[in-house]
């Protein structure tokens, strides 16, 4: 079975080419890789150019594409440019500062060409570059119901509560084209998100395979997911994206789920200056929202999380949300004052210690001094 690897990049000239290293393994004869570049100013590009010449000779289709120009948005329209040049019968994408795990994908491969689906959802990790720590995905406890999930139906509810990122799936590029499957295009980010949902609604042969394909970084400077702006808006638009595309009433408690989920990692990371921004937005979509939806979300543990200010921005409380907001900026501000003030103490206790060492060094190299001085005045008057 041949396979399309679409790679996207962006700036990433540190990046892409241990990316692209880490994806060579994975290559079989027959296979093909495109690399989309989305108008890098750094140099990727060049970079791109040397690592893709070592496979130009090992029967591997090669196509690289450098855009010149960024384009507006996110992946949305590097990606669609490499799903138009895909000539594979499945697709897996990779983010071009991440890394793949060559046995993870090959064993995904080997499973996907055994027993054909639409989708494979494999596993991954995370890397925390500030951390410098490895990690599982935040999805990882719902590793433990696929076994349970036998029909088609199960399975398929259970696909969008999983991250929907792309590259962790193979895709049967025929079923993304027969339903006109792309990603969205615009002027936002984290299209990844609405990608996933129809990708699962419009299929219930999903497979699962819980073996880590890639390794994702996570904390790069300029990083999406670093986004702590009025970038995070844009997930109200995926929300209503999702539900219009609905095939019945039925998922509408798995979409609330998934917006729930999100905005409790985004309360933690908004700007205080995007708040009302932040607020005013979910005040337009939240309300329209059926009190049967949050009444299935009721006994969640995951949609718990950001419960209560979803509920308060659904009744219009946006000023009382806000100040709560405001106030915990405020007590974090303060935290991480008394944190550098603590460190500021303890700096200048060791800088007293280290001069009290200092001057002991002094006095005793004085002492010695003096004690030298009067064992040659003695030996003299000898």
């Amino acid at each position: 079975m041949r396979f399309s690897f679409i790679v996207t990049s962006y700036n990433i000239e540190g990046y892409i080419g241990p990316c692209l290293d880490s994806l060579a393994p994975c290559l079989q004869p027959g296979d093909q890789l495109i690399v989309v570049d989305d108008g890098s100013s750094d140099r990727s590009c060049e970079e791109i150019t040397a690592h893709l010449h070592p496979l130009m000779d090992k029967g591997i289709e090669i196509c690289p594409i450098f855009l010149g120009a960024n384009t507006k948005g996110g992946v949305g329209i590097p990606a669609n440019i490499g799903l138009q040049e895909a000539r594979g019968e499945a697709v897996f994408f990779v983010d071009g500062d991440d890394w793949v795990d060559a046995r993870g994908i090959l064993a995904a491969r080997r499973r996907f060409e055994t027993q054909p689906c639409d989708v494979l959802i494999a596993n991954y990790s995370v890397y925390d570059a500030v951390q410098d720590r490895f990690g599982p995905p935040a999805d990882q406890p719902l590793w433990r119901r696929v076994s349970a999930a036998r029909s088609p139906y199960e399975r398929q509810h259970l696909a969008v509560q999983m991250i929907g990122v792309p590259w962790r799936k193979i895709y049967r590029l025929d079923h993304l084209r027969r339903h006109n499957i792309r990603f969205p295009e615009g002027d936002f980010f984290y299209e990844d998100n609405p990608f996933h949902w129809q990708v699962c609604l419009s299929t219930r042969d999903i497979h699962f395979f819980d073996q880590g394909v890639c390794t994702h970084r996570v904390g790069r400077p300029g990083q999406t997911m670093a986004a702590r702006g009025d970038d995070l808006v844009a997930f109200f638009d995926h929300y209503d994206r999702i539900i219009q595309q609905l095939p019945d009433e039925t998922y509408r408690p798995d979409a609330l789920r998934w917006l729930l989920e999100n905005m409790a990692w985004h309360v933690d990371r908004l700007d205080p200056e995007t708040h009302w921004i932040y607020a005013c937005r979910a005040e337009e979509t939240l309300p329209a929202i059926p009190q049967t939806d949050w009444q299935a979300m009721c006994g969640d543990k995951v949609a718990q999380r950001s419960w209560g200010v979803a509920r308060a921005l659904a009744k219009g409380d946006l000023a009382g949300v806000v100040s709560s907001w405001q106030n915990f900026e405020m007590l974090r501000c303060i935290r991480d004052l008394d944190a550098r003030v603590a460190g500021t103490e303890h700096q200048i206790a060791s800088l007293h210690h280290l001069a009290d060492w200092a001057e002991g060094q002094r006095e005793l190299q004085e002492f010695r001094a003096l004690q030298d001085l009067s064992k040659r005045r003695g030996a003299g008057r000898d």
